[in-house]
């Protein structure tokens, strides 16, 4: 049996029953956040819960992975999607500056890309992690301009921060 536990945040426990994956593991001192797309119930923008969308999408009756909207207006697409990994990484007691790696998944990347890093750039603050931009063609959620998929590491395992 493995020792890496599940993490589940209350608003994402529809994510892991009805969608079979959790939202992140944590493993040896690591965290693995799965794929996070900033959406909503109704493609506007949430505001601070990141979560909104997947957690009113599973608790529909359907349960169906791409009745999920992502949020009309890219920057706030973008930053949904920054405060759902943020609230991911709170459930594992750790935040955004935990953060060692950052795969970032962008659907018409040039378009987009100086948004996307203004966005960024308010999340995520030095010392900054590894990260790596990927140029797609679509992602599950129609609208989606954007799918972040991060590493962190726990404050507890030892992290040393940069002064």
């Amino acid at each position: 049996m493995s020792s890496a536990q599940r993490i589940i945040p209350p608003a994402l426990q529809g994510v892991y029953d009805n969608w079979h994956f959790a939202p992140a593991v944590v493993a040896n001192g690591l965290i693995f956040c799965s794929g996070i797309i900033g959406t909503s119930p109704n493609g506007d923008t949430p505001g601070e819960d990141g979560l909104a969308g997947a957690k009113a999408t599973t608790q529909q009756a359907s349960n169906d992975l791409t009745a999920l909207m992502a949020v009309r207006d890219p920057e706030a697409q973008f930053a949904t999607a920054f405060e759902a990994l943020s609230a991911i990484l709170r459930a594992a007691d750790a935040g955004l500056s935990d953060v060692v790696e950052l795969t970032t998944y962008h659907v018409d990347m040039s378009r987009h890309m100086d948004a996307f890093v203004r966005v960024k750039d308010h999340y995520i603050r030095a010392p900054y992690p590894a990260w790596t931009a990927i140029g797609v063609a679509e992602l599950i959620v129609p609208g989606g301009l954007l799918e972040l998929r991060a590493v962190a590491q726990l404050p507890s395992a030892g992290i040393v921060r940069q002064t």
